[in-house]
């Protein structure tokens, strides 16, 4: 775990000292010998914020402390921590502080500039503090999954609320099913598809789906996707609720699967609701899986 701390805390250290520089996320997670999505979870998971988020917004508070305590210009500015143009550092800077960068240096208003976060294992040890169960690690046989595509925003580079955009699909999905299989399902999942598998572009997809025999008659408007045999960790989501999954993510990427003798597989996670009769109450209850390999 103190490696993992470690190579994150250095990332930190490498975004502070390079703010005008792109970062890849495929070159960091390689160089890091995992994959872009374990590399990008566990980032959320320990500090705090997607990568990107966390990237923006340390440009824009030294932005912030420049035009406060320096006489460079605004464009300058801008370019020094990485923006390419003045509309672009503009637009961002008033939808982070609340009002543009000329009201700010001719208001000084009291904000907090936040220092750059130093991760500790109290940190670390915060995140599991509400965690009180292990998962339940089984094989799973190959499934067929059909159900309603959706594209959404990503969650690792966007800061859009990707959540509610998932229940079109749910419902569509409700209306639908019945197509799919002569008996109601006993099962729902939530799937989140990458197209390159790495989770890095800022559309994904997701499938709102029920299990099926078979995938050779797929109704018109909706997607397959196949998980084959794998081993996977499953977590029990108390509720169905966004804050409870996305806590439930962090103690995963940040603290569980760092401390386990496992490393994540390849494929998506999922969300898993059994024996769903209205699954969309949120008293229900669902299962977080990811796929892993023991190390």
């Amino acid at each position: 775990m103190q490696q993992t701390i470690g190579y994150i805390q250095g990332l930190i250290d490498q975004v502070e000292d390079n703010l005008s520089e792109e970062i890849n996320v495929v070159q960091l997670a390689n160089s890091f010998n995992i994959s872009p999505w374990h590399f990008q979870r566990t980032f959320k998971a320990l500090a705090g914020d997607t990568l990107g988020g966390y990237i923006r917004g340390r440009r824009l508070t030294e932005a912030a402390r420049l035009l406060s305590t320096t006489d460079l210009g605004i464009i300058d500015i801008a370019f020094r921590v990485g923006f390419n143009s003045h509309e672009a550092f503009t637009r961002s800077f008033k939808a982070y502080f609340g009002q543009s960068p000329k009201d700010f240096r001719r208001n000084m208003p009291a904000v907090m500039l936040q220092e750059k976060p130093l991760l500790t294992m109290d940190l670390v040890d915060h995140l599991a503090n509400e965690i009180d169960r292990q998962p339940l690690i089984i094989t799973t046989p190959r499934q067929i999954i059909i159900g309603i595509e959706t594209p959404i925003p990503s969650p690792f580079t966007t800061e859009v609320a990707y959540c509610d955009t998932l229940m079109p699909s749910w419902l569509a999905l409700v209306k639908r099913e019945h197509e799919i299989n002569d008996l109601p399902p006993t099962a729902f999942y939530g799937i989140t598809v990458s197209p390159s598998g790495n989770f890095t572009e800022d559309k994904l997809n997701f499938i709102a789906g029920v299990p099926t025999a078979s995938a050779k008659n797929v109704p018109a408007g909706m997607a397959a996707h196949v998980f084959p045999e794998q081993q996977v960790a499953m977590f029990k989501v108390a509720i169905i609720d966004k804050e409870t999954v996305l806590r439930t993510i962090d103690y995963i990427y940040g603290y569980w699967l760092p401390n386990s003798p496992y490393t994540r597989g390849s494929g998506s996670d999922y969300e898993l609701f059994e024996e769903a009769d209205g699954f969309i109450d949120p008293g229900q209850g669902s299962y977080y899986v990811i796929p892993i390999i023991s190390v």
